[in-house]
């Protein structure tokens, strides 16, 4: 495989010459605005964009308004990596390649006119603790710890586990991606959360400047490549409380710089019962993407990040889901200026978002 030197298209990269010989110019926010980010769009599976069934979606998707494909594809990016992790041969010297088949995908999805996003999700990661137990998170006597899913969780303290990820990022941008979007880019926070601890922890080192210093390590690797980066984070993080942002390692407003795009996951069912005065968050879609928008806006006011937020397309606890649902959800981003939304759908089951935007 060649390694790819730069996405910089010859138009571009004049430009960015332009600006870093141009003191009277901001570089940094021209370059910003050119990126392409996640825009309107749908979430896929990686064995959904291998099927024959992404013929369809790219149809039902264009005749909806959405522009945009964000691809699970860690699990392939990682083989090469994982591999290199088992011997413990990784080194920030590390050369890592595109990968043959996201390098074709995104090919024939600019071809229609669409952004590629791929999703990696970065510390939750069973195969790597499968390879190397020493990497993972414990708690007492020892044992691994899991999530409520049973999902195992790699120490964010461990250089090795961060340059592991931003290695991963790298082989995505190479293939040729306009967006690398981070899940799961925090500290865990479910089941005995409380009792774990981080074989890796450096006293006197916040989990705020842990997840920052990921950030800027795979924003360094990947600058050249000319992609954007963006992470997605919990709904309720929007809101901001000093016990979430010292838990998850997640401060908007730190993590600012670092990043071109935000994506709060807005869905509804996943606020607790009685949250905001509200019984059941799940049954009222328009009032927490909504609220969630304004409040990250002015968390984020004068940072050059796109706010682009997940919505609900799922009826988990959500009695009256269906297209009105996903409608009440795109009205609560205009009302608040942003035209910008993904929608999330596990099971890539879009009835209701292609029957709710789908242009007559």
């Amino acid at each position: 495989m060649i390694r790819n030197s730069t996405k910089i298209s010859a138009g571009l990269f004049l430009l960015a010459c332009f600006l870093s010989f141009n003191p009277q110019s901001d570089a940094q926010e021209k370059l910003f605005e050119l990126k392409k980010r996640s825009d309107r769009g749908i979430y896929l599976t990686a064995a959904m964009a291998e099927s024959s069934h992404l013929d369809y979606i790219i149809k039902q998707a264009k005749r909806s308004g959405l522009n945009t494909l964000v691809i699970e594809a860690k699990t392939i990016l990682k083989k090469p990596v994982l591999e290199l992790a088992r011997m413990r041969k990784l080194s920030p010297k590390t050369r890592v390649y595109a990968d043959p088949w996201l390098s074709r995908l995104t090919e024939r999805l600019h071809k229609e006119g669409l952004i590629v996003s791929v999703r990696l999700v970065v510390f939750k990661d069973d195969h790597l603790i499968l390879a190397r137990p020493d990497l993972a998170v414990r708690v007492k006597e020892g044992k691994l710890y899991r999530d409520h899913m049973g999902g195992r969780w790699c120490d964010p303290y461990s250089d090795e586990v961060r340059l592991y990820n931003a290695l991963i990022a790298e082989r995505a941008a190479l293939s040729g991606v306009d967006e690398l979007q981070f899940d799961y880019i925090r500290f865990p926070a479910e089941g005995d959360a409380h009792l774990a601890y981080y074989p890796f922890e450096k006293k006197g080192v916040s989990r705020v400047e842990i997840i920052n210093s990921f950030l800027k390590e795979v924003r360094e690797r990947v600058e050249e490549y000319y992609v954007s980066i963006a992470v997605d984070i919990f709904g309720v993080t929007a809101w901001q409380k000093r016990n979430d942002i010292e838990n998850l390692g997640q401060d908007l407003k730190a993590m600012a710089p670092y990043i071109d795009v935000l994506s709060p996951m807005f869905y509804p069912s996943h606020f607790h019962s009685g949250y905001d005065g509200f019984e059941n968050p799940g049954s009222h879609p328009y009032y927490f993407v909504k609220n969630g928008i304004r409040k990250a806006k002015e968390i984020l006011s004068g940072e050059a990040v796109a706010i682009v937020p997940w919505l609900q397309g799922f009826d988990l606890r959500s009695p009256n889901f269906g297209p009105d649902y996903i409608l009440e959800q795109v009205r609560a981003c205009r009302d608040e200026g942003i035209g910008r939304y993904l929608i999330w759908n596990a099971s890539n089951n879009y009835w209701a978002t292609f029957s709710a935007l789908k242009k007559p």
